[in-house]
């Protein structure tokens, strides 16, 4: 159990024709499938298990019909009825589902790593945001500065405009007074 009836594929015979593979078992499959494929083993592998759940599928139908499951020549005349287009159309099967799959991981993982980009955005904006109280602190100090020297202007514009200082006044009061002594000129009231 397990050898093969005839040469592999592809193979020419005694009479020069192309002498196909017969399969016997499972493992003449997963052989020809897995162990002695030129391609990847995974696509092997799922090839395999597509012919193996026909099998499957198969032997559940013949329990049904028969009442009975299928004994060890039955399934091995199973094996040997599967053509080599059986095969190549598992092959195309596995290529196509793991086509799918590729694609779906490659998806999520663009969705995955989008979401982490935009929470790494997001969490470095609250980080900086984090910093409030020492921020708040120096917009305090700049705002109370700011308001100080505010005042200090207000007071010596006020105290320019009502004390109506002008130096011609300047002059006249040093003219009356040679020692250079400034009287207030406020309230002054020369009676």
């Amino acid at each position: 159990m397990g050898l093969r009836s005839t040469e592999k594929q592809d193979k020419r015979g005694h009479d020069g024709k192309i002498v196909t593979t017969k399969f016997s078992t499972s493992d003449d499959i997963y052989r020809e499938l897995v162990q002695e494929s030129e391609e990847s083993w995974l696509y092997g592998l799922v090839a395999f298990a597509i012919i193996e759940e026909r099998r499957i599928d198969w032997v559940r139908h013949y329990e049904v019909t028969n009442g009975r499951p299928p004994n060890s020549d039955e399934t091995r005349s199973w094996y040997e009825q599967q053509p080599e287009s059986e095969l190549l159309r598992a092959k195309g099967e596995a290529e196509n589902a793991l086509r799918e799959y590729s694609d779906e991981v490659v998806q999520s993982d663009i969705e995955e790593y989008g979401e982490k980009i935009k929470e790494n955005i997001v969490v470095s904006e609250i980080r900086k945001l984090g910093r409030f109280w020492p921020q708040f602190g120096v917009n305090l100090a700049g705002g109370v500065t700011s308001a100080v020297l505010f005042a200090a202007l207000l007071l010596i514009l006020a105290f320019l405009v009502l004390n109506d200082i002008s130096p011609v006044q300047i002059g006249v009061q040093i003219g009356e007074n040679p020692k250079g002594e400034i009287e207030e000129v406020i309230g002054n009231d020369k009676q």
